[in-house]
């Protein structure tokens, strides 16, 4: 792995994050003078989403849709720009789709409007926005397509402020994203911060930017420090087992709490049937098995590898030696 892809990836990491950050600052501006319905944002302050509903319960807001559209265009741009030899290959490509994919399902999908209305949902939606959609995109490597995709004058702009950074630098960035990434997950579960973002657009669209612009570095920088040569891969396996932990605590936390943490959330579960305190519970589940099931599942396979490539590697040393 060149230096290029380590810095190409982060850069996608704070690029992502700069989209999001400048569409929250927009969002106070732009939300209110939007019609009630489908370009709305997924909020609380509209009625909740009843079963009958649920199929026509889509969210076309333009805070949240274009800059998906934006990134999505540029990655298309980014490939025809490379040469044929230069361009991923076709699974990372299909890796960057569904990642895309994903963010449409968390952000634009009947699925987001269900997330103003029952805590299960909106535990679903957290997951692939800190999960399921920044782990595929860091898994199609899309730094190196964006960057082409950029104006020639912007690319010299970036080539320019661009500085070598010690090899050591991406455990720091390792050490620092496990921290940021697990202190944003807890900050947007209290209370008042989960509910308020319900509530308000620009709150609403700055807890979406947060919790994606730091998975996609957290993600980003987990995978390339596994493919570096070192000691790398043993680090980003512990860390992943360590959010694992931390957030089975927050899972379990929701699901076994005698009260209800989100009295807002209490007020529209009825629509489907649902206790606001079974609700919760199925929300504590879902974090705590099918979420930590992604970061156990990542850090197993790490591990693997990484013994995998350990036990080859004395049987080469050996081979090498008798030769």
């Amino acid at each position: 792995m060149s230096g290029f892809e380590v810095k190409a990836s982060i850069r996608f990491g704070l690029c992502g994050a700069g989209a999001f950050f400048l569409s929250a600052a927009s969002a106070w501006a732009a939300e209110p003078q939007l019609p009630l319905g489908l370009l709305t944002l997924c909020l609380a302050t509209l009625p909740e989403t009843r079963p009958e509903q649920v199929w026509a319960s889509w969210s076309l807001s333009p805070v949240i849709v274009l800059p998906l559209v934006l990134v999505t265009v540029l990655y298309g741009r980014g490939l025809r720009v490379l040469h044929k030899e230069a361009r991923p290959p076709l699974a990372q490509r299909a890796l960057f789709g569904a990642g895309i994919a994903c963010l449409v399902v968390a952000l634009v999908s009947p699925l987001c409007r269900m997330a103003a209305t029952l805590a299960w949902a909106h535990m679903v939606q957290h997951v692939l926005l800190v999960a399921g959609a920044p782990l595929l995109l860091a898994l199609s490597r899309p730094g190196r397509v964006l960057f082409a995709a950029l104006p020639a004058r912007l690319r010299l702009i970036a080539e320019a402020v661009r500085t070598d950074r010690p090899a050591s630098q991406p455990y720091a960035y390792l050490l620092a994203s496990f921290v940021l990434y697990g202190a944003n997950i807890w900050f947007w579960h209290v209370p008042a911060l989960y509910q308020g973002a319900l509530l308000g657009a620009g709150l609403h669209v700055l807890m979406i930017a947060v919790l994606l612009a730091v998975s996609l570095l957290f993600w980003h920088v987990i995978l390339e420090t596994y493919r570096m040569p070192g000691p790398g891969s043993g680090l980003a396996a512990a860390l992943l087992f360590f959010t694992f932990l931390h957030t089975a605590v927050l899972g379990l936390l929701l699901a076994l709490s005698p009260q209800v943490w989100y009295p807002l959330m209490a007020l529209r579960s009825a629509a489907w049937g649902l206790l606001p305190i079974d609700d919760q519970r199925l929300a504590g589940l879902i974090m705590w098995i099918p979420m930590g099931g992604v970061y156990f599942a990542t850090a197993l396979v790490i591990m693997g590898r990484l013994i995998a490539g350990s036990s080859r590697t004395p049987g080469a040393a050996a081979s090498t030696g008798a030769e």
